[in-house]
């Protein structure tokens, strides 16, 4: 089973937000438990598998020509953040991007993440687990090892003992700063997250709202 043409919201698998259906090339193939969801643009060739997750929440996606999306994995354009992804890019099962600009001939591997504000060039590499954390920058042919954080621009690359200092680096540039245009440094831990769920879950109704 396939969905091919410009979906019109009567397709189970696609839903409108904002007005903005799911366009999706007829030389596409989408398989029939993936869910797209608003501005999302799938190109001649790609390939949307099982259980995968598109969605332009407040920001477009976009996936380029001969690029795969696997299984479970969820792809969303944020905010300020578009989602872009160019040719022959392939996001294992289970991967997570949001808001990132992803170049072509890529491999983010099975449960890797990109984050917003990320922009990697051509064949970049994220391996198995490995983060790539807000607002970093990866240069053409670029790796990020197996269960590794990619932070900053220049970037750099720490070892999962590391972590702590990734926090550290994260928080200057300030994570709902570059998410949610919103600073909550001033805050403690759980003032922000009662401000990011509040704010965040009236974008998300608003945007089921929309048929």
């Amino acid at each position: 089973m396939s969905a091919k043409g410009n979906v019109d919201g009567t397709d189970s698998r696609t839903r409108s937000i904002r007005g903005r259906s799911p366009k999706i090339s007829s030389e596409a193939w989408i398989a029939p438990t993936a869910v797209l969801t608003g501005g999302v643009e799938v190109a001649p060739g790609a390939v949307v598998m099982d259980g995968a997750v598109v969605t332009a929440e407040s920001a477009p996606v976009t996936i380029g020509p001969n690029s795969i999306v696997m299984e479970n994995a969820v792809v969303r354009g944020a905010g300020r953040h578009p989602t872009t992804i160019g040719s022959h890019t392939l996001l294992g099962p289970s991967t997570h991007v949001s808001g990132a600009v992803i170049g072509s001939e890529c491999l983010i591997a099975t449960h890797a993440s990109v984050f917003n504000g990320s922009v990697l060039a051509d064949g970049v590499l994220v391996a198995i687990g490995a983060i790539v954390h807000v607002g970093t920058v990866l240069g053409e042919g670029a790796a990020v090892p197996m269960q590794h954080i990619a932070v900053g621009d220049p970037v750099r690359i720490f070892p999962p003992d590391g972590a702590s200092e990734v926090h550290r680096l994260v928080e200057q540039v300030g994570f709902t700063r570059t998410v949610f245009d919103h600073d909550t440094n001033d805050l403690t831990f759980r003032q922000s997250m009662a401000w990011l769920c509040a704010t965040y879950s009236g974008a998300l109704r608003r945007n089921g709202d929309d048929s």
